[in-house]
């Protein structure tokens, strides 16, 4: 017996809202549209959605954990709703279609598709174009989706009579217990294609590599999506194809780092430099700039290029930049720059050492008297 807790990765007391995370999360990996495993077929993906099924369902849940797999199938205590003429399923279907002649004809969307694409920081800066060749299914130009041969319709199922379903009945000492399963050969549809579409094998639609142009505009933050509508899989039975969802990755870049719209980044300059001051060129992601940097500026000091910043995909308006000094202090000095500072730090102790104007009157007053 397969379990159904450990196929999803979570405990027997998890709750749903860890049933849920734990689904989306492995459904997001093994989705057949985006799946890089060689599990084409995505069995993988329909063990998982049959455990979500079960564990997020109270009933379900509750039936399994007794029973196991058996108690998926059929009861023990019946069906609360057969005092209504049917079970609970026979009332959902008559609502939802499901099992009811008809319910394959129902047009439905194509489900939606997702591709990744890494940009640099530069691109997302100006905003680029990306070239995409994705796998997707396409309607049936032949049949318009519906699988079926021109001037041919669905059958009925002989195996559920169009019912969808199959009922089964055991007896024992206890009563009579009836459970229903859907019908292996038309898969709860309650019709078959008898006559398919020689131009797609009754599929509906056929397998294509699609080439996109994917538009990224400027401003593009990490983890951003970019929709093209219609761009996904084929719907079923004329119904509208899905959308493509690009989203994008921006690289980190050698010298600044992002925070929203503005970038961060560090500068350095010789001591020499901080204590006489400079102007230095700073290469940004449109050009050249000219910084000045004022004499006495410290180590950790911030200085702001405003405007200079990333664009926002919403508006015209630009961050900043934000440049930390660092100072470079020498390793190695020469014996001409060993001298000048051993004079410079004795001109420094000798104005620590002087006793200043009011002391030198104070010492003259002194004398005099």
């Amino acid at each position: 017996m397969k379990d159904y807790y450990e196929i999803l990765g979570v405990s027997r007391g998890a709750d749903q809202e860890e049933i849920k995370k734990a689904y989306r999360r492995l459904a997001r990996l093994h989705h057949p549209d985006v799946s890089t495993s060689d599990d084409d077929g995505g069995d993988r993906f329909k063990e998982i959605s049959k455990a979500y099924e079960v564990l997020s369902d109270p009933e379900k849940r509750r039936r399994y954990d007794l029973l196991g797999d058996e108690g998926l199938s059929a009861s023990p205590y019946g069906s609360p709703f057969e005092g209504f003429g049917g079970s609970f399923g026979d009332i959902f279907n008559i609502f939802f279609g499901r099992g009811q002649p008809g319910f394959a004809r129902a047009p439905r969307r194509g489900s939606d598709l997702l591709a990744v694409v890494e940009i640099s920081l530069v691109e997302a800066y100006a905003g680029t174009v990306r070239e995409l060749e994705m796998p997707r299914s396409e309607t049936c130009d032949e049949c318009g989706g519906t699988g079926l041969a021109s001037g041919f319709d669905h059958d009925l199922c002989p195996d559920c009579g169009g019912e969808g379903k199959t009922v089964h009945t055991r007896r024992s000492a206890f009563g009579a217990f009836t459970s229903s399963t859907t019908c292996r050969r038309c898969g709860g549809a309650g019709e078959i294609n008898t006559h398919p579409c020689p131009a797609c094998d009754g599929r509906g639609a056929a397998r294509i590599i699609d080439k996109v142009q994917v538009n990224i505009p400027a401003g593009v933050d990490d983890g951003d999506r970019v929709r093209l509508p219609g761009r996904g899989e084929a719907g079923h039975m004329g119904g509208a194809a899905g959308d493509l969802y690009v989203e994008v990755r921006v690289a980190e870049h050698e010298t600044f780092t992002r925070r929203g719209s503005d970038l961060h980044a560090v500068i350095s300059v010789e001591i020499s430099e901080a204590a006489l001051g400079t102007e230095i060129e700073v290469t940004t992601l449109n050009g050249e700039e000219r910084l000045q940097i004022p004499a006495g500026s410290q180590p950790g000091d911030v200085f702001r290029l405003r405007g200079k910043g990333m664009p926002s995909v919403r508006s015209q308006r630009k961050g900043d930049i934000y440049l930390t000094l660092e100072v470079r202090v020498p390793r190695k000095l020469s014996a001409e720059q060993k001298r000048l500072l051993k004079e410079f730090q004795r001109i420094e102790s000798g104005k620590k050492d002087s006793p200043g104007i009011v002391g030198r009157l104070r010492k003259a007053i002194r004398q005099e008297y």
